[in-house]
């Protein structure tokens, strides 16, 4: 009995090394499907991380040019803005000391001219469409230069500050314009603007209404102090147009577009 029982015994040991083979051939299979099935999963990862990478540096380069064009084009704008704020204080002084002069019955002509030039304008026209796309759409993380970034919300916040002290200029035109009439002839002031509106100076000599000196001197003390106001936003433009050059020179700096 014990003889038949070796071969069993032999049989099932047999049995476990197969079993234990296909055990440990399962194990290497699975092992390596698994293995293979990662790493198609994380190149599949670092792939598409690349496309977007690509995708990203491209649209940064599409954003950095086109601030680029935006400062370009403040720089020239700010220099008109500049030129003209200047001038036109030159003129407000000039048409003030007029007023008071004691010989202003002899200058109606340029005093009703100048006085026709207070209300010209023209504004800083802020190119912020790049900006605004990057603000609105969430694309300032976009810019991998922080220290760009943060010069640019720097320089908006600046042009904002010009904004707001133009708007203050405005207000005090506002009330030169109420305070016109009781100096200035209606029909005299009207006559010196044409129909392609454009400032015509009077050829007949147009006097004030009124002589008396506390009225004059109210509304040329408003046209002193608007000079001032203006030749201070001249001044602040300044400031900004060195900032925009300063910051185009970094961008191009950061970004190696030299």
């Amino acid at each position: 009995m014990e003889e038949n029982q070796v071969p069993e015994i032999e049989k099932d040991l047999s049995n476990k090394e197969v079993i234990n083979t296909l055990k440990k051939k399962n194990w290497r299979s699975y092992a390596k499907e698994f293995f293979m099935l990662f790493l198609a999963v994380f190149c599949g990862f670092l792939a598409e991380n690349y496309r977007e990478s690509l995708s990203a540096n491209k649209i940064e380069k599409e954003y950095i040019l086109s601030l680029i064009e935006d400062l370009k084009t403040d720089t020239t704008n700010l220099s008109l803005y500049i030129s003209f704020r200047k001038e036109k204080s030159v003129l407000m002084d000039s048409l003030a000391d007029m007023m008071l002069s004691d010989n202003r019955s002899l200058m109606g002509n340029q005093i009703y001219f100048l006085a026709r030039q207070v209300f010209n304008e023209q504004a800083f026209i802020y190119s912020d469409g790049t900006i605004q796309q990057l603000k609105n759409a969430g694309n300032l993380r976009l810019l991998q230069k922080r220290n760009i970034v943060n010069e640019l919300l720097t320089y908006e916040k600046k042009v904002k500050v010009l904004e707001e002290w133009y708007e203050n200029d405005n207000r005090t035109k506002t009330t030169f314009r109420e305070m016109g009439g009781r100096v200035c002839h209606s029909t005299e002031m009207n006559a010196t603007m044409d129909s392609e509106m454009k400032s015509v100076l009077p050829t007949t000599n147009p006097q004030l209404i009124t002589d008396d000196f506390a009225t004059i001197n109210e509304i040329a003390f408003q046209i002193h102090y608007l000079s001032k106001m203006t030749m201070g936003n001249s001044l602040r433009a300044e400031s900004l147009k060195s900032d925009a050059a300063r910051l185009l020179q970094l961008i191009q700096k950061e970004y190696k577009l030299n």
